[in-house]
């Protein structure tokens, strides 16, 4: 009893089409990184202008607790 093995074809086609796929992703990861690391990403903008609102509005009411610490 023989086991079927399958032949992998040799064809130029498949492989172009192989090496196209996997450029494909690449490019897709790469232009994703960019995207999302870009200084001109509005998103990305806005998420830090409100954590830096959020630092400032941290830092009044440290000092205001720390004034009333230093006031008891």
């Amino acid at each position: 009893m023989s086991i079927p093995f399958y032949d992998f074809p040799s064809s130029p086609i498949l492989i172009i089409g192989a090496l196209g796929i996997a450029v494909a992703i690449v490019v897709f990861f790469v232009a994703y990184q960019k995207y999302f690391n870009s200084p001109f990403n509005k998103e990305l903008a806005e998420k830090k202008k409100d954590l830096i609102k959020e630092q400032k509005e941290l830092n009044q009411r440290l000092e205001k607790i720390e004034q009333d610490l230093k006031n008891l």
